[in-house]
């Protein structure tokens, strides 16, 4: 039910609600109030933009590319080769000069095994020989004399020879019973005690040759690949635990499968034994390369942080204008990345230089000429 309060009567006569006309109102205060915050808004960004302080920024010298010609490695000292001395015959080992860990010459007597069965067997073989000696001599006046075939000389000249060859078997074992040291070498571990029976074969110590100290470091294959070609300038060890004097080695060899674990090439290196230089085969130790020629003859380095991009868009990094204080990005080609440096090119017609500063940190929210000052830190 309708009231007349509820209405207005405006000029034209005509009857309006008074929700009507409140809604007008508030409509009217509404648009007002927008067109005001529209038109602050849109000045707002022109007071900021002329009122902007500049952002600090780390910046990042452009460099020459710095020595990627020279790599470090653990070694691992090592004999040139390590032999298990054994005897060639059976016997009671009857005596040894087996220290380990002394150093022995070449020719010293190290083991002996008892040798007189040996001797009674040389013995019976000359008795033998000289009875197959006399056999023949008899055979072969009956024959002068026809009074024998030429079969029972044939049968007498083999018995001779074959005696003749047994005794040199049986001299030949004698010869085995005693064991020398077939070079200087350091005992590294005896095996069989004194008064043990040894069978032929088995070792009874074990000898490491050590007139040269072998260094063996594992060369990762993406570096080796990287570097193929390339031939060895300089190289030098020393001990893990001291690094205070070096020593130049020398290449040796380098093996040409990976390990199927590590994926690593061994490569070996010698020098000379030195006094100084107490190393002993198992001792850890480092070895320093320098390699002929350069990988990357141009270019400059710069940090990896300093990037933007990717490898499919491209690489840029933004350069610094000390005059302007702005930032400029600038493309760039990647050469490689060794631990966290790139080494760039540029890839327009302006040209990265020497000496260029760039963004190290936070390369990522520049704009370009965006007002940029250095962070110089704390003092």
């Amino acid at each position: 039910m309708f009231t007349l309060s509820n209405f207005i009567y405006p000029d034209n006569g005509l009857l309006i609600p008074m929700s009507v006309m409140r809604f007008s109102h508030i409509l009217f205060l509404s648009v007002l109030l927008a067109t005001t915050l529209s038109a602050c808004s849109s000045e707002e960004p022109v007071e900021q933009q002329s009122n902007a302080t500049p952002r600090f920024v780390k910046l990042a010298t452009v460099s020459n590319i710095p020595n990627f010609d020279e790599f470090t490695f653990p070694a691992v000292v090592s004999a040139v080769k390590t032999v298990d001395l054994s005897f060639e015959v059976s016997g009671r080992l009857i005596q040894t000069d087996l220290v380990t860990g002394s150093d022995i010459e070449k020719g010293k007597l190290l083991a002996t095994i008892d040798r007189k069965p040996f001797e009674r067997r040389v013995e019976e073989s000359k008795t033998r020989l000289d009875q197959a000696k006399r056999e023949l001599d008899r055979i072969e006046k009956m024959f002068a004399q026809k009074l024998v075939a030429q079969s029972s000389l044939d049968s007498a000249k083999t018995s001779y020879e074959l005696a003749v060859i047994d005794l040199k078997n049986a001299e030949q074992d004698l010869s085995y019973t005693q064991l020398y040291a077939p070079f200087n070498a350091k005992v590294s571990q005896r095996l069989v005690e004194n008064n043990s029976f040894v069978a032929a074969g088995t070792p009874i110590a074990r000898l490491q040759d050590v007139s040269k100290i072998y260094f063996n470091i594992n060369v990762p294959e993406r570096l080796l690949t990287a570097n193929i070609g390339r031939g060895i300038k300089q190289a030098s060890a020393t001990l893990a635990t001291n690094r205070s004097q070096w020593y130049p080695v020398n290449y040796v060899e380098h093996s040409t499968q990976p390990d199927p674990v590590s994926q690593t090439y061994e490569v070996v290196f010698a020098m000379e034994p030195r006094e100084e230089l107490p190393l002993t085969p198992g001792a850890r130790a480092v070895v320093r390369v320098s390699l002929q020629g350069s990988l990357y003859p141009e270019g400059f380095v710069v940090p990896v942080r300093a990037l933007v991009g990717n490898a499919d868009s491209g690489f840029a990094v933004w350069v610094y204008s000390e005059e302007t204080n702005t930032v400029t990005k600038q493309a760039v080609d990647v050469k490689h990345i060794e631990n966290e440096l790139a080494i760039i090119e540029s890839n327009s017609q302006v040209e990265i230089t020497l000496g260029q500063q760039v963004v190290a940190a936070g390369a990522t929210q520049m704009r370009a000429d965006m007002k940029v000052l250095p962070y110089q830190g704390e003092k």
